[in-house]
C-alpha cells in the first residue's frame, strides 16, 4: 500500500492542549527540525498497540515524507525510514491475546507504509532492550506507551548510549497517556486506512473494541475530521531522564 497517492497534508490537523484550550498548530511545531531522512520508531510492546494509538501519526509522517519526493519529482518509488520494534520472544510476537510467528508480525504495519518487512523489528518485550534498537537504529523521532516502565531485573545500557540518543533523538511522544499536550485530528481517508490496519490485526474484533474504548472516543471530532490521537510531547532530556534507570551509571 503507497499512501502517497491518497493523503496530503490537508487531511491532518495539529493541536497543543494547554490551559487555556487547544491552539492549532502547524506540522512543523508538531514536528519540529523535520527532515524526510528522519527515522521514526514506534516502540509496540504488543503487536496491536501501535496501530491502535499512533496510525494517524504515522500516516501524517508518511504523508511529510512523501509531500518532500511530490516537490522533485511526480516520479519516485521509496517509503519513509519508519520501523516498529515489536514484543516479541522465542520466535513469537505477542499479541493481547495469543502468540504468533514472526512471519504474521507485519501486515498491519504495511498498510500504514512501514514497509518492507525489514521494518518490522522484533524485539524482546522489556523497555531496556527496546531503547537498545531504538539506539541500534538510530532513531530520531520516537513514540511508546506512557506506562511503559523498566523491570527490576534488565540489565542497563552502557552510559554512552544516553549520550548518543541525547544527540541523535529529535522528539520524543508518549501514546496512552493520561496527561497530552498535543493532539492530531485527521480526515475519513486517514481513518480509514487506520481500520483497515485493524482489521489485519489477527484479534481484530476485541482490539477494535479496545479502541473504541480508549481515547479516540472520548474526544469527539468534527465530521470531517472523525479521527483523534493525543499524545504527551517531551524534550529528549525530560524523556532521557525518565529513562534514567535503564542506562549504567544512573
Amino acid at each position: 500500500m503507497h499512501t502517497s497517492k491518497l493523503l496530503r497534508a490537508s487531511d491532518f490537523q495539529y493541536w497543543r492542549l494547554a490551559e487555556e484550550g487547544r491552539i492549532s498548530v502547524d506540522f512543523r511545531t508538531f514536528c519540529p527540525d523535520y527532515h524526510e531522512l528522519d527515522r521514526v520508531g514506534v516502540i509496540s510492546p504488543c503487536l496491536e498497540d501501535g496501530i491502535l494509538y499512533t496510525g494517524d501519526a504515522l500516516l501524517a509522517l508518511t504523508t511529510a515524507f512523501y509531500d518532500v519526493l511530490r516537490s522533485r519529482t511526480t516520479d519516485f518509488f521509496d517509503y519513509p525510514q519508519h520501523f516498529a520494534f515489536i514484543g516479541a520472544s522465542e520466535a513469537t510476537v505477542h499479541t493481547r491475546g495469543e502468540r504468533l510467528p514472526l512471519d504474521r508480525a507485519g501486515t498491519s504495519w504495511g498498510n500504514l507504509d512501514v514497509w518492507p518487512n525489514s521494518k518490522w523489528i522484533p524485539t524482546p518485550r522489556s523497555l531496556t532492550e527496546m531503547l537498545k534498537k531504538v539506539f541500534d537504529f538510530q532513531i530520531n523521532r520516537l513514540f511508546l506507551p506512557q506506562n511503559f516502565k523498566p523491570g527490576p531485573d534488565e540489565s542497563p545500557l552502557p552510559a554512552y548510549a544516553r549520550k548518543m540518543l541525547g544527540t541523535r533523538l529529535k522528539a520524543v511522544y508518549y501514546y496512552n497517556t493520561p496527561i497530552p499536550n498535543v493532539e492530531i485530528r485527521a480526515s475519513q481517508q486517514v481513518a480509514d486506512l487506520v481500520q483497515k490496519s485493524i482489521a489485519q490485526l489477527p484479534n481484530a474484533e476485541s482490539a477494535a473494541e479496545h479502541q473504541a474504548q480508549g481515547h479516540k472516543a472520548e474526544y469527539a471530532a468534527p465530521s470531517s475530521f472523525p479521527s483523534v490521537e493525543r499524545y504527551r510531547q517531551v524534550s529528549v532530556d525530560d524523556f532521557l531522564e525518565d529513562m534514567a534507570s535503564c542506562f549504567d551509571g544512573s
